[in-house]
């Protein structure tokens, strides 16, 4: 297993931000590594569209961060989705709730 997140930035055909989350989530540390990939986001002016269903693993911790953000980016008014692995039942149970919060439908994945 990857013990290394890694968090790829691509622009979409739509112009949208992709941010493909891979790998295992579970720094000691994970504010100092997101944090600044956070306000990279927030400085992009564009939709943002975050897949999840490659991810491995993700720590409380890290996914905290990720719902705070997730609130901020709705507080402020950033269009966002979330796309995750249903079939993955970890995943399910980790990023269903985290849907409400997205200003457009989640979009998930079959196996």
């Amino acid at each position: 297993m990857n013990s290394r997140t890694e968090v790829d930035l691509q622009i979409d055909p739509t112009g949208a931000l992709l941010v493909k989350w891979t790998g295992s989530a579970n720094d000691r540390r994970p504010a100092a590594i997101l944090n600044p990939v956070f306000e990279e986001l927030l400085g992009s002016g564009r939709y943002l569209r975050f897949d999840f269903s490659e991810l491995e693993h993700i720590s409380s911790s890290t996914m905290v961060l990720v719902l705070r953000f997730f609130k901020q980016l709705k507080a402020l008014g950033v269009g966002f989705e979330l796309r995750y692995d249903e079939s993955a039942a970890w995943q399910r149970m980790t990023f269903a709730p985290a849907t409400a919060l997205a200003a457009a439908p989640q979009v998930s994945l079959a196996a």
